[in-house]
């Protein structure tokens, strides 16, 4: 209950007020009902006597008890709120309860913390927002709109075949990073169905996506929708709500389209990408160049630099919004390269890509990993085409950005970032 009292918290405030406004309406009573007031105190010290047989001087027992059925009164009141106040937590979120102050002390802490906005999509950015979510309520999470996938296999692909919509994939993904609904909820959204006719390989949150759309009338309203129905603590805003499609030039001239074709492109081709373009052209959002213009640091990344990260920078507005901001600008290197897409690239290989797309001189940091995993779990990311990215840092110092070099790596049976350890390297960034 101590809690109330911290600093920052904006509650001592609200009960100043309180008492202001009881010192205010007892100054009323005095001035417009005196007499009134005078004559009814009279009457309550005669029943006091009576009851308690106390003589008419003996004033010092009886002030005594006037005191005592005061602060009675006063604690009564306390104790009678905060039973109230309980009762409705207990009742409508019962597994918060015996946690007031915790909540509403977290909550104004929340509320109080930067304003970041993530740029990305895919897995990088989920392991980011999750560990957002607990230090900050001012996140938006700006998501690439050009996953399509392969119609046959996976999920957002046949949807955005068969009802000609936007792909949910990337987007249900930051849903889920970011909802407060609860772990079933989110176990829910990310079940992928492993049987039945139509169904096998659904992920449950596209369906639900394309549920809301249909019945909204539009990808945005439907956004709308699954932000209330899944208490989504903060925004995920799509970068467009064009229908485009990733494409790549690659250095031998040939044009791929979709994104699973880029994907596979340089196994495929035998070359590198050239060049990587939206067809048809797309304009951004304008909740998206709001949050961009609003922020006080702007985060690229982690997640594919070719289909995830990069394909935001290539919706008109977007570069530009993210070079005019006043925000602080990073980009989260990957720790593993992407197999067909970013072999043997360096940590300045992919700088120098995204500094292509956006601009030099744009990105004030770059942040790192430099912790090892176990040689075990390299190797058998090895047989599947991918390894670790080389930390050039010499290389690296061309770009003028700072270099925050840090113990990124989860302790899971994973090569990702941790989303805690990336959290807090963030908002080290922003202090």
């Amino acid at each position: 209950m101590n809690k109330l009292l911290l600093p920052g918290l904006r509650f001592k405030r609200w009960i100043l007020l309180t008492l202001v406004g009881f010192l205010a309406l007892a100054i009323f009573f005095v001035l417009a009902f005196g007499d009134e007031l005078l004559l009814l105190f009279q009457i309550i010290d005669i029943q006091l006597a009576k009851i308690f047989n106390l003589e008419p001087g003996a004033i010092t027992i009886k002030l005594i008890i006037e005191i005592l059925l005061f602060i009675g009164g006063l604690v009564f009141v306390v104790i009678g709120l905060k039973r109230i106040g309980s009762f409705f937590i207990d009742t409508l979120m019962p597994e918060k309860k015996g946690k007031i102050a915790h909540l509403l002390y977290k909550s104004a802490q929340l509320k109080q913390a930067p304003n970041i906005v993530t740029v990305g999509g895919g897995t990088g950015l989920f392991s980011l927002l999750t560990g957002l979510k607990r230090y900050t309520n001012n996140i938006s999470s700006i998501v690439t709109m050009s996953d399509m996938g392969s119609r046959t296999h996976t999920s957002t692909g046949r949807l955005r075949a068969d009802f000609d919509m936007l792909p949910p994939g990337d987007v249900r993904q930051c849903l889920v990073a970011l909802s407060d609904s609860g772990q079933l909820m989110s176990d829910v959204l990310q079940y992928r169905f492993k049987e039945g006719t139509g169904l096998k390989g659904h992920a449950f949150g596209n369906i639900l996506l394309t549920v809301l759309t249909k019945v909204t009338g539009s990808f945005e309203k439907a956004m709308a929708a699954a932000h209330h129905i899944l208490a989504i603590r903060g925004k995920v805003i799509p970068v467009t709500l064009d229908n485009v499609h990733l494409c790549a030039r690659l250095e031998n001239g040939k044009i791929v389209k979709r994104e699973h074709h880029v994907e596979e492109s340089k196994r495929k081709y035998g070359t590198e990408i050239k060049e990587l373009f939206l067809e048809p052209r797309a304009h951004a959002t304008k909740e998206a160049i709001k949050a961009l213009k609003e922020a006080d640091l702007i985060v690229l990344g982690p997640g594919s630099l070719y289909t995830s990260i990069i394909p935001n920078l290539l919706v008109d507005g977007i570069p530009e919004a993210i070079r005019a901001s006043k925000a602080k600008k990073v980009y989260i290197c990957n720790v593993m390269t992407q197999p067909g897409e970013t072999d043997d690239y360096t940590a300045s290989d992919h700088m120098s890509k995204i500094v292509h797309y956006l601009g030099e001189n744009v990105l004030d940091g770059i942040i790192v990993n430099t912790a090892r995993a176990p040689e075990h779990l390299y190797k058998k990311y090895k047989k599947e085409g991918a390894r670790r990215v080389k930390f050039d840092e010499y290389d690296m110092k061309r770009f003028n950005a700072k270099i925050v070099k840090a113990d990124l790596m989860t302790t899971k049976n994973l090569l990702r970032h941790d989303p805690e350890k990336l959290a807090k390297t963030i908002l080290r960034l922003c202090e």
